[in-house]
């Protein structure tokens, strides 16, 4: 309908374009008026990524001289007459004009009005694509020099024009996103398991083990008080009885400590008398030996104390002289030992004083020796140096290194001659291909008479333009057919997804048989009216995948690359139930011909019986609700 600019691009003030033609429109002008900023401002409506396409490298420059003459926003606006709502964006029927709005400003945000409303840029993207404009599709803007590239265009690059004249890429990128949004869902589901299975159940199994180890222990705990009790008052009972006899035997004794002492003192008065009369006795025989046997005794006792200190004496001695004899052994492995350490010592310094000597002799020899060769050089007159080579031998290597400047220099000129050889080949062979093109010239000439010998026999057959349109017509419906039929295809495809099992060969050599598929593909139904119910009866059962052993589901789960996530059931760790056959004849009483067990509606192979008395062996199958409440 109308484009109204502001403050974008060359447009410093409010201009407003308005009665734009439904089918072509062109804009016309000198140079530098202003055309190609027209252009600029619908693609910067329309959310352009690409500002190289406009000209720009960055949101800033967009603004009127970059916000230097005062202005800091670019707006645009662009209103659009929704005459035709069945064809215009979905959820703008009742709008008879439609107004998308862009606006940026030096340094503050970039924002998108949709009416007059602000809106997400992603909702302005969406209602672009919904008319099949998608203004970052590279084939949006054909520019000038770019219809060739158009008309050459591969057949992968077609398809993505006509997704976008269609109006499905939009879906496209949101079923990649939603897919990708499902694969991080599904990542992050499996790190969960693995957080539940690596940290949570064993934590849990742990806490459980821990519970139980408490519950022993307060189990013990509690017996071990009430023993405990029972012990304290059997102690106590043991302690009053003990107490009671030992009152008894305490005053027993009490009568026998007072007998015993009632006899010592009869003893002791016995013993005094005794006492008495040895002294009496000793003082008698004192008085009778004299005071000879006191002097002796007194003699005996002094050479006693003499003989013991110097035993005592003697024995000190002996041990000090063999502790100095120890030491002495001592010192001497010591001087010894020292003694060797400096000759040692003195021999090592005495090799490297040698050394040394040795290698300032050898220094100076070779400088003796490279005096005397200056000194004979300069004697002789022929210049030798200091490696010992004369001014004649140094003018013979100067020499040499000429001659050898000299062959590369002639090496090069024969290099060169060969090049013009070449050249001069390379141009005949020039000359042949310019006749090779006069030939293909004349082919083509020739081809082109029987192209048009055929256009002309073309134009003379026999043509019914009704019946082509009849035919045109027939093929039409023959694709909508087509079509419908892949639909239908689709829509049961997503219906039975969940029967798909797709996985690679965990190692090489693999048994394929080994892994038996979706149980819901193992079974087919007998009844097809029983389907239903069935269904429902299996449920989540249906989508399991049966395997032959635990070590092939360890496999799959392991490196089967698996596309989704999966139950898988091992046919030798299954474990079911079935009624038993009282139960049967019960329910055939009650039902009659109204009720049969589910495993008896279905059909499957012998090998897989287990996993099917899983699915549907404690299952009854009723016709209608009465038999099944009464059942």
């Amino acid at each position: 309908q109308e484009i109204t600019i502001e403050g974008f691009k060359s447009y410093a003030q409010r201009v407003t374009l308005p009665n734009f033609d439904p089918t072509f429109n062109a804009i016309t002008g000198l140079n530098g008026t202003g055309k190609s900023n027209i252009l600029d401002s619908i693609c910067f409506v329309m959310g352009i990524k690409t500002l190289a396409h406009v000209r720009a490298t960055n949101l800033q420059e967009l603004v009127y001289k970059q916000g230097q003459a005062g202005i800091t926003k670019a707006t645009v606006s662009i209103t659009f007459h929704n005459n035709d709502p069945k064809t215009g964006p979905s959820g703008y029927d009742d709008k008879e004009y439609i107004t998308i709005t862009r606006q940026i400003v030096i340094g503050g945000r970039n924002k998108y009005l949709i009416n007059g409303h602000v809106a997400q840029e992603n909702r302005v993207q969406d209602l672009f694509h919904s008319v099949q404009l998608n203004v970052n599709n590279p084939h949006f803007l054909i520019m000038q020099g770019s219809i060739n590239k158009v008309c050459n265009m591969k057949p992968a690059e077609i398809m993505s024009l006509l997704e976008e004249a269609a109006g499905t890429r939009m879906y496209e990128k949101k079923k990649e996103v939603a897919n990708k949004t499902l694969e991080k869902k599904d990542q992050k589901l499996k790190e969960i398991d693995d957080v539940l299975k690596d940290d949570i159940l064993p934590s849990l199994e742990l806490l459980r083990k821990q519970c139980e180890q408490y519950n022993e222990w307060a189990a013990l705990s509690s017996n071990k008080e009430r023993l405990r009790r029972f012990l304290v008052a059997y102690d106590y009972m043991e302690c009053s009885k003990l107490v009671t006899r030992a009152q008894s035997d305490v005053a027993a004794m009490q009568n026998d400590v007072a007998q015993r002492q009632a006899n010592k003192e009869k003893i002791q008065a016995k013993v005094e008398e005794q006492q008495a009369m040895v002294r009496d006795l000793q003082t008698e025989k004192d008085i009778q030996m004299g005071g000879e046997m006191k002097e002796l005794q007194k003699a005996a006792d002094e050479l006693s104390m003499k003989l013991t200190k110097d035993t005592t004496g003697w024995k000190n001695k002996k041990e000090n002289m063999e502790a100095e004899q120890g030491t002495l052994k001592q010192l001497k492995a010591a001087l010894k030992e020292l003694a060797e350490q400096d000759m040692e010592g003195k021999v090592a310094k005495a090799k490297e004083d040698r050394d040394t000597a040795k290698a300032a002799l050898e220094a100076a020899e070779h400088a003796v020796e490279a005096a005397t060769r200056e000194l004979a050089g300069a004697e002789a007159g022929d210049g030798r140096d200091e490696s010992n080579r004369s001014l004649q031998e140094r003018l013979a290597d100067a020499q040499n290194a000429q001659t050898a400047a000299d062959g590369e220099m002639q090496q090069a000129d024969i290099r060169a001659k060969h090049l013009q050889k070449q050249l001069a080949e390379q141009k005949k062979a020039l000359s042949t291909k310019d006749k090779e093109t006069g030939t293909l010239q004349k082919d083509l000439q020739k081809h082109q008479g029987v192209v048009e010998e055929c256009t002309r026999r073309l134009q003379g057959l026999s043509f019914n333009e009704a019946e082509m349109q009849q035919l045109e017509e027939a093929r039409d419906r023959e694709v909508a057919e087509v079509r419908r039929c892949k639909d239908e295809v689709d829509r049961l495809s997503q219906e039975v997804a969940g029967c798909d099992f797709k996985f690679s060969d965990p190692r090489a050599g693999f048994d394929r048989s080994r892994v038996r598929g979706v149980l819901a593909k193992l079974v087919h139904v007998k009844d097809p009216a029983t389907s239903v119910a069935l269904e429902v009866a299996a449920g989540g059962k249906l989508y399991q995948v049966v395997v032959e052993d635990e070590v092939t589901a360890k496999e799959l789960l392991e490196r089967g690359r698996l596309t989704k996530r999966v139950t898988i059931i091992p046919l030798n760790k299954i474990q079911y139930f079935t009624p038993p056959n009282s139960v049967l004849d019960a329910a055939k009483k009650l039902g009659g011909d109204k009720v049969h067990p589910a495993i008896q509606l279905v059909g499957y192979e012998a090998d897989v019986e287990r996993a099917m008395k899983y699915a549907f062996g404690s299952v009854f199958v009723c016709q209608d609700a009465g038999t099944a409440k009464k059942l």
